[in-house]
């Protein structure tokens, strides 16, 4: 297995966290864990299956996923090669001409999404020659998609921001008002902002922040962590892990990183004189 990390270009870093490259043999693909954000995967090399409930289900070579609730398992049957470009929580929708709530917790095609403007992103980046190649191809399309559907409202994007930043201490009840809008016009905003209402949002940030600092920390020993960010108790925080990905605490965590949960990636230092 290889994975390879690059940041976007600096326009597009407040709403692009990260592309990320992977390659592989046959079998199981990095898991996709309930989460807040989205990502944009483009497969060069190999065909990859979702397994659900229905049994494997093959994905498009090039689909988009957000705010899923469920844990997914995509599963490559032959050697596998895709460039992924993950969207911080709340900043797909500025490249969107629909809501969030449309494409959210559930596998869409990009063609279905951006037509044939994702067709030819996928073309340019399947015959592009290398990583830097495809970034740069990535960084001219992703530019265009934001500079015709980005969506000035930042009281909106500082909602987002709050509840995931802060999901156990910000009560939504307060943000509104905190934020100076009413709460009718929070909850109705929020589900085409970031895919699902305020509270529901909030729970999945948590979730994925605690057990990001878990996995980044390789650790076990999971109640300190819990309490610290808002669970009530023990068995608050394993219902909510069973609630979210269908096992307990132990039988997922001190077993490696999931994709959506590396290190942060820091712009190199510019020389300064």
């Amino acid at each position: 297995m290889r994975v390879e990390h690059a940041l976007p270009q600096p326009a597009l870093r407040p709403w692009i966290d990260r592309y990320w490259w992977y390659r592989a043999g046959p079998g199981e693909l990095p898991r996709l864990l309930p989460g807040t954000g989205a990502e944009l995967w483009i497969h060069w090399a190999g065909e990859v299956h979702l397994h659900g409930e229905a049994g494997p289900t093959p994905l498009p070579a090039a689909h988009l996923v957000c705010l899923r609730e469920a844990r997914w398992s995509p599963v490559a049957r032959e050697a596998a090669g895709f460039v992924a470009v993950r969207f911080r929580a709340g900043a797909l929708r500025h490249f969107l001409a629909a809501g969030v709530d449309e494409v959210a917790d559930r596998v869409v095609g990009a063609t279905d999404v951006w037509g044939p403007v994702a067709r030819r992103m996928a073309e340019e980046v399947r015959l592009a020659p290398g990583p830097a190649e495809q970034a740069a191809v990535l960084d001219r399309v992703l530019a265009e998609l934001l500079a015709g559907h980005h969506r000035p409202d930042p009281w909106l994007d500082a909602a987002v921001r709050l509840v995931y930043r802060r999901p156990g201490d910000v009560r939504v009840d307060t943000l509104a008002e905190r934020l100076g809008v009413s709460s009718r016009r929070l909850q109705r905003a929020f589900p085409a902002a970031v895919g699902t209402g305020p509270k529901a949002f909030q729970r999945v940030a948590r979730f994925q922040k605690l057990t990001r600092a878990l996995l980044l920390s390789d650790e076990r020993r999971y109640l300190p962590g819990a309490m610290e960010a808002g669970y009530y108790d023990q068995a608050h925080f394993v219902r909510e892990f069973r609630r979210f990905t269908g096992r307990p605490p132990t039988a997922l965590l001190g077993q490696g990183l999931s994709h959506f949960y590396y290190e942060r990636l820091l712009a190199p230092r510019q020389a300064g004189p």
